[in-house]
């Protein structure tokens, strides 16, 4: 079964508030000393006092990507599967004749209803 854990945690962090800081003027001022900083751990980018943006390395943005396309082949492997279990010949089988069988013929008062405008008239 395919990873299905936040990707958050793939870093070493379980939400942006446990990342580490920098304000907006230190990463224009300081733009080599942070991307060391950055190259060992993501890094929360703060306008104002607020947390805005994350820093992260190409090889973590991609890990970050790939863990986002692991449930889906997950469930693409599922899908295949679940498609191999009906194409047996018995379920096909099993269609066929679902598809032969006939309509029942509805009961004569049935159909004498059905005859009928409404409001008896």
């Amino acid at each position: 079964m395919a990873n299905t854990a936040p990707a958050s945690l793939a870093f070493g962090f379980a939400s942006i508030a446990d990342l580490p800081e920098i304000t907006a003027s230190v990463l224009k001022n300081k733009f080599s000393e942070v991307a060391r900083l950055a190259a060992r751990e993501p890094l929360a980018v703060t306008r104002h006092h607020r947390r805005e943006y994350v820093i992260l390395t190409a090889g973590q943005y991609e890990e970050l990507q790939q863990s986002r396309l692991a449930p889906l082949k997950s469930l693409a492997g599922d899908f295949d599967r679940m498609v191999a279990r009906m194409n047996t010949p018995a379920d096909r089988a099993a269609r066929a004749s679902f598809f032969k069988a006939s309509a029942v013929k509805p009961s004569a008062g049935l159909a004498k209803l059905k005859r009928q405008p409404p409001n008896g008239r």
